[in-house]
């Protein structure tokens, strides 16, 4: 009996904690469904708890005596926490969203390894994150989706796939060349993907040959960031002052874009697959002229010009090219990948495919984007090597111009064949016959070893390489008029290669050490070298017998050949200190020494450097009191940085070949061709250099709001430029470091949390930059202005993106002239032709808008979410092409727009928009085609759903489906008048294009 009572108690013990005890489990993801490994899941107020496993889930016993009141907290690094009481459930699915803040306190400043807390940072850094971007839309490189999302840069948009966007830093980084021959120096920031320095296709040193000596054959160049998956990147950091950018002195004048690619993260293998597919269609497309509209206003303009013979009338054809040549566009993208690894290994690799049938017939896209990442991680060396390769197809035969033919000609003549035309070629038959079609095929590369000898001590080797393929041909088939006119015999044919090989090397040392816990101190230390090599190749031919089909150049009756080589180099030298003292008050230093081989020998050097300070006045005593503001600081940066990209030979003699030779199919003139001299040897050409100064204060309060209110002033010093010389020297022009401008402005971004719960959450984030910009002087001129149609100009005291030409005072009602005012006087269209030039012109407005930005909303109810972009820009102008507007002598065989019919002169006391029908030709630079381009755009709206996985019991481990509408619409300040057109059809090249398209996305 006494053997038993213990053991009695005991089992009564254990009957007791049974009663008091039970089992949770459960789950942890992150907004988008997809499990966080390593969450702490803490009963609060304890040290006990548990973490989730690999797949995000985990379980936990309960042994409290009353457990329906414990709170259950869960943290993860980089996400917010959250509290649950369990009460009487014993399942808990939990998201967790990111913390904002914690996500931006680690930047990245520099592809040398630089990393710091954001309150840490005294440059100006924007941090985006591709899922802030709505990567559902049809774009085809990440730049295209940055549009109206970071303050101060501003993006425009290409309508041709793939081709360069224009990427703008705080305005424009040099000043254009006044003719289209002449070489421009970049104006591109400086764009890096994990350490790899990408290379810009440009038509440098020589443009004839990019062009293959006709604007006809020019080629087509490709937007390197096509070559980075957008799937496959981690964040995007946009650098801005000196501070930020100065440790690439020489490149960063245009500031820095720094991309990092996804990497393999430890955990068992996960596979992920998404698609992403839809139709496109047109709007805003130029409305034409119809078939008897045409005729009427053709025989108006022949009897103005007294050629009754050609009076005729309509036949009662009405061709809609247009509708002709456009069809429903198709998008799709298929992705797969797979990550994972152990304590030292680790991987990441992804497969792309996307392929565009664009909205014009007979035009495609295709690209194909692979990425692997391979990485050995110890506690002393860390080792990562990424390879990128791509592959592009670009095929556009069809063009805006084949939409604006003599809608009175049929597609089709009796026979049943294509319409023949004098010229150009009948568009059906150009779309289905000729061959415009570019393939690339890239690859990047980069292997970045870190060894760290002790705590405080580390270095860094890396190598990168940007190399490309293009190979591009044009073939212009006999059967239709583009191979037949002007040209010794049917079918022209043209061949392009472009190869570019571009590496960079650099190797680092950094040092970070704190002493008595508010002394803390960091340096870095390297050296840098780079270089690229261009190999363009292009044959041409014409006159083939068999010329319905591209045939062997070797069978053409004309051929011509040339071959060129573009290199340059450069090496660098360079560091950067960082002190602050009890994360108060920090203070940054950097230097930089760069040489390269695109300059003079006698001014081949650069030397750079910039100071930074900042201010955390929320981390002082006195500020402690202070109950809504998280966050405060001042920071204030100045330094100077440059930009070698300038092309390859502007310092050395220029030649250039004479272009008037029988292989231009629209303006040829078999004279042959000749080398000539163009630019004059100029040994002391050097550096473009940026003054950078900028201003800063952050303020997050409230813990829901987050502001940064900044002022920069950029002066920009030895901008190169083309100046005359004396005929007797041989030469007709030579680059000089010849011009000064400045651009200057404001910049703001709000971003909040209006409302967070369990179910519901709203954030916003909104920017608006201002840019004012002027030339301060100009070497050698007071003034300098060109004739070129596109009315650009240069003038002290003047915006660099100011349009140029004469002030209209609109129609004469007496005579249909259009009336202009010059130096005070009103005067005739005849008279202003005959009398005046480029030299009399004012500017009429100005290209760069007052104020632009973006604002984006995103709401978040369970397990769904509503992201709508938007963005504006207020107070720019636009000379639009003239050529679709009122340009009459055309209309022998092309069309106009419909507002030549409803609004041109025709007898005397009318009260018309446009002047009469006659072969005059019109003032190109009138303010009459200056549209105020001012709009909003609906960028994005996406709608997605995270599928309850374990409710539905899927085999996969998340899954979500979206809906996304890509460009849907865009507001003009200045409207359209019912059935006329406007800036909203003038604007574009290309009608504007809306996607809608449906999504998948799984991991398992």
């Amino acid at each position: 009996m006494c053997k038993t009572l213990p053991f009695l108690f005991l089992f009564a013990s254990f009957l007791v904690i049974g009663q008091n005890t039970r089992s949770i489990s459960g789950s942890v993801t992150n907004a988008a469904g997809e499990p966080l490994f390593g969450v702490t899941v803490q009963i609060k107020g304890t040290t006990l708890g548990t973490t989730t496993d690999f797949d995000g889930k985990f379980n936990y016993i309960l042994r409290n005596q009353d457990n329906t009141s414990t709170v259950l907290v869960f943290a993860y690094l980089g996400y917010l926490p959250k509290e649950v009481q369990i009460g009487t459930k014993s399942v808990f699915n939990i998201r967790l969203d990111e913390d904002v803040e914690s996500l931006d306190a680690v930047v990245i400043t520099s592809s040398y390894g630089t990393k710091k807390r954001r309150e840490e940072v005294v440059g100006s850094i924007s941090s985006v994150k591709p899922g802030e971007l709505a990567i559902e839309q049809p774009a085809t490189s990440i730049d295209e989706l940055l549009q109206g999302q970071v303050a101060g840069v501003f993006i425009e948009t290409n309508p041709n796939l793939g081709e360069p966007v224009s990427i703008n830093i705080r305005g424009q980084g040099s000043l254009t060349p006044l003719t289209n021959n002449a070489v421009g120096t970049s104006t591109q920031p400086l764009i890096i993907v994990d350490g790899i320095i990408l290379t810009e296709e440009l038509g440098i040193d020589g443009s004839a040959f990019f062009d293959a000596g006709t604007n006809a054959l020019s080629e087509n160049f490709l937007n390197p960031l096509a070559r980075v998956g957008i799937q496959d990147i981690e964040s995007i950091e946009v650098l801005k002052d000196a501070a930020a950018v100065g440790l690439y002195g020489a490149d960063a004048a245009n500031g820095v874009i720094l991309i990092t690619t996804k990497k393999g993260t430890a955990g068992p293998i996960k596979f992920n697959a998404s698609f992403q597919g839809g139709i496109s269609d047109s709007f805003n497309g130029i409305k034409y002229l119809n078939g008897e509209q045409y005729t009427e206003l053709r025989n108006i303009y022949n009897t103005n010009n007294g050629d009754l013979n050609n009076i005729r009338e309509w036949n009662g054809v009405n061709t809609n090219w247009f509708d002709l040549l456009n069809q429903q566009g198709s998008y799709s993208r298929y992705t797969v990948g797979a990550s994972g690894g152990g304590e030292f290994f680790r991987f990441r690799g992804s497969v792309s495919y996307q392929n565009r049938t664009e909205t014009q017939i007979a035009n495609s896209f295709e690209q194909f984007n692979t990425a692997l990442s391979t990485s050995y991680v110890s506690k002393k060396l860390n080792a990562t090597l990424n390879l990128s390769p791509s592959w592009i197809a670009k095929n556009n035969p069809n063009t805006l111009y084949a939409f604006a033919v003599d809608p009175t000609i049929p597609v089709r003549d009796a026979d049943g064949n294509f319409t023949p035309f004098a010229t150009y070629g009948n568009p059906l038959a150009v779309a289905q016959q000729n061959i415009a079609e570019a393939k690339t095929f890239a690859l990047l590369g980069s292997l970045n070893i870190n060894y760290r000898f002790t705590d405080y001590l580390n270095a860094t080797v890396l190598y990168g390489t940007d190399y490309s393929n293009k190979d591009e041909q044009k073939f212009f088939s006999g059967l239709n008029g583009s191979g037949i006119y002007n040209t010794s015999g049917p079918g022209r044919r043209l061949i392009r290669d472009r190869d570019t090989r571009s590496w960079n090397f650099s190797t680092t040392v950094a040092y970070d050490q704190s002493w008595n816990e508010v002394h803390n101190f960091d340096a870095i230390a390297g050296f840098e070298t780079r270089g690229e090599k261009v190999n363009l190749s292009f044959v041409r031919a014409q006159g083939f017998q068999n010329f319905t089909s591209p045939q062997p150049i070797e069978n053409a009756e004309v051929i011509d050949q040339r071959d060129d080589t573009s290199e340059r180099y450069g090496r660098s030298a360079f560091t950067q200190l960082n002190y602050n003292f009890d994360k108060t008050y920090f203070l940054l230093v950097n230097f930089r020494i760069d040489q390269s081989s695109a300059f003079g020998d006698d001014n081949n050097t650069a030397f750079n450097g910039g100071a930074g300070a900042s201010w955390v006045i929320s981390n002082e005593k006195f500020f402690k009191e202070n109950t809504f503001t998280d966050f405060l600081r001042l920071r204030a940066s100045y330094g100077t940085t440059g930009n070698s990209r300038i092309g390859s030979y502007r310092a050395l003699g220029l030649y250039t070949v004479d272009n008037n030779d029988p292989f231009d199919g629209y303006t040829g003139n078999p004279s042959g061709s000749a080398t000539l001299t163009q630019d004059a040897p100029n040994p002391n050409l050097g550096w473009e250099k940026n003054n950078k100064f900028n201003l800063g204060l952050d303020w997050n309060i409230f813990n829901k709001l987050r502001m940064v209110f900044e002022v920069f002033n950029d002066k920009r010093n030895d901008l190169i430029v083309s100046r005359p010389v004396i005929p007797e020297s041989g030469y007709a022009n030579i680059q000089i470091n010849g011009a000064t401008m400045r651009n200057r402005g404001i910049e703001f971004t709000l971003e909040s949390s209006w409302v967070k719960n369990e179910d519901f959450e709203w954030t916003t984030s909104f920017n608006i930059a201002t840019l004012d910009s002027e030339i301060l002087d100009l070497v050698g001129s007071s003034s300098s202005f060109s004739a070129a149609t596109t009315a650009r100009a240069q003038q002290i005291g003047s915006s660099t993106t100011a349009i140029y030409g004469f002030e209209s005072l609109g129609i004469d009602p007496a005579t249909g002239r259009e009336l202009f005012l010059v130096d005070g006087q009103v005067y005739d269209s005849a008279y202003v032709r005959e009398n005046f030039d480029n030299s009399d012109w004012v500017v009429l407005g100005d290209s760069q808008a007052d104020f632009y930005g973006g604002l984006r909303n995103n709401f978040s109810y369970k397990s769904f979410n509503l992201g709508i972009i938007t963005t504006y820009a207020y107070g720019a102008d636009q000379l639009v092409n003239r050529t679709l507007i009122d340009s009459y002598n055309t209309l022998t065989n092309r069309n106009l727009n419909v507002n030549a019919f409803y609004e041109a002169w025709r007898a005397p006391g009318d009260l018309a928009g446009y002047p009469a029908p006659t072969n005059s030709v019109s003032i190109i630079n009138s303010s009459r085609y200056i549209y105020d381009t001012s709009n909003f755009q609906l960028k994005s709206v996406t709608l997605s759903y995270v599928a309850p996985v374990d409710k539905w019991k899927l085999p996969v481990k998340t899954l979500s489906f979206n809906f996304n509408g890509s460009n849907l619409y865009t507001w003009y300040k200045e409207k359209s008048a019912p059935g006329r057109n406007g800036i909203a059809e003038f604007k574009n090249t290309y009608p504007e294009q809306r996607t809608f398209s449906i999504g998948i996305n799984t991991t398992f």
